[in-house]
């Protein structure tokens, strides 16, 4: 295993694929060397009052972003705010419930983001699946963020290697069944599509992925057609229990809802100080008053390629889980997986006092980008139960994949999740690989010394 200083020094946090990716890379990595001959480093401490909206960002943010994706990793939370230590001391502050009092109970499946790169095809990722889709399909409920539109009737518009300016996708009903499980799983029950790519292919783009959503009897949530269907958002009954869904996005890259139709997207400024809050508080008051029993809402905000979330994210995370009593956040964007934060709040329709299980990212998952970090997704299961009238989480059991690439001349030619404490524990399955198995040193160190510090660890499962 790799020295920490080595790690915390010169850590490369990018692994290109194809030569004219290395070249780029390189040529990038080059630039910002010079730069800092002659100006201040970033270092590994966040950018104060970074936002990651397109659409605002400076020179300076634009820079910054580069920084921490193509040459130093960001190692720490916001400089002396104390981060690291707070997001390693949660171990205690969730404990399962064992009762015989549940009256009725259900599981959720959660995955991370959904992504249309060149790779996800049904023939290089043949075998994506077999370690992961058993657990993963396996609930009563299985959800994640469809981070791209799915326009049938327009070409497939990928996620590029190297990415340099503003990216619009499209997926295609291909890639659809390779994020599906092919239909050798149940698949997914409901899909976030509020996210910064949801208007990439226009108002049309919108419309033609509901369209296609609800061809596959798939519901979904954070973009919609009209003013009404954006308060329709999803009530899902479940063995006898009441599941509301809501979802927003952060940015929606470069673009904006045309005038007068907002409800194409949920868009709030939530990497922002200060953000109106007012339309999750509002359609979570009309979730209680519609039945339901038990509030998750997609947040898809945050800083990409961190370790930790920023203050900024934190502080508008419990604003909102104050002013609304959201039971699960299940946060995306930072395409890494982040900390779980387990936050007590005075519920403001109840009136009780309930935990709130913030999940601030679980990184990307049926996708492949450069960053190393992005190839560790987090999947989640949760165990919700009535108990004594009150619906609430029971219990919670994860686990990590590596999403390993077998690459030959620069192209992949399979995808597949390996299960993370299997392979910690074997990395010879990786032995003919030796560039595979760097890397996943590489994540082992990052996973242990920064991700499963504090609460995630104790949740992991084998079976």
């Amino acid at each position: 295993m790799m020295h920490p200083s080595f790690f915390d020094n010169q850590y490369n946090p990018v692994r290109p694929i194809t030569l004219k990716g290395k070249l780029l890379v390189g040529v990038i990595r080059f630039l910002y060397i010079i730069r800092n001959l002659f100006s201040a480093k970033n270092g590994i401490y966040p950018l104060a009052g970074h936002h990651e909206d397109p659409r605002k960002m400076n020179l300076k943010q634009q820079l910054y972003f580069g920084y921490k994706y193509y040459f130093r990793a960001m190692l720490k939370g916001d400089k002396g705010s104390g981060l690291e230590e707070y997001f390693q001391s949660q171990a205690a502050k969730f404990n399962p419930i064992q009762t015989d009092a549940i009256d009725e109970k259900l599981t959720l499946s959660a995955g991370g983001d959904l992504m249309p790169y060149h790779c996800i095809t049904p023939n290089q990722c043949t075998d994506l699946w077999n370690d992961c889709g058993d657990f993963f399909f396996d609930a009563d409920l299985v959800v994640a963020n469809l981070e791209t539109p799915l326009n049938p009737n327009k070409p497939a518009s990928f996620v590029p290697e190297v990415m340099l300016n503003n990216m619009y996708f499209n997926a295609n009903k291909n890639m659809f069944d390779v994020f599906s499980g092919f239909g050798k799983y149940k698949g997914f029950d409901l899909l976030s599509t509020a996210n910064n790519h949801s208007l990439d292919q226009g108002e049309d783009g919108v419309l033609k992925t509901i369209e296609f959503l609800d061809q596959k009897g798939i519901k979904h949530v954070g973009t919609a057609r009209s003013e009404e269907e954006q308060d329709a958002f999803p009530i899902v009954e479940k063995n006898g229990i009441r599941i509301a869904f809501l979802s927003y996005t952060f940015s929606l890259n470069a673009l904006v809802c045309p005038d007068g139709k907002g409800y194409l997207a949920n868009h709030l400024n939530l990497n922002e100080e200060a953000p109106d809050l007012s339309l999750i508080v509002r359609q979570a008051q009309l979730a209680r008053q519609r039945g339901a029993e038990f509030l998750v809402v997609f947040l898809h905000m945050g800083c990409a390629y961190q370790p930790f979330p920023s203050q900024t994210i934190i502080d508008n995370m419990h604003e909102i889980c104050r002013l609304t009593g959201i039971d699960l956040v299940l946060g995306g964007h930072p395409h890494n997986a982040q900390p779980i934060e387990f936050l007590e709040v005075i519920d403001p329709f109840s009136g009780q006092k309930k935990q709130t299980t913030i999940v601030y990212s679980q990184g990307d998952f049926v996708a492949y980008d450069i960053h190393k970090w992005c190839k560790l997704p987090l999947l989640l299961k949760f165990d919700i139960a009535r108990i004594n009238k009150v619906v609430c989480i029971t219990a919670i059991r994860a686990k990590l994949f590596y999403n390993y690439a077998k690459i030959k001349k620069g192209k992949i030619t399979s995808l597949q999740f390996i299960n993370y404490n299997q392979l910690k524990a074997n990395s010879q399955l990786l032995k003919n690989d030796t560039a595979s198995k760097k890397e996943f040193e590489e994540l082992v160190y990052f996973a242990e010394n920064y991700l499963l510090k504090g609460n995630i660890a104790r949740f992991l499962v084998e079976e």
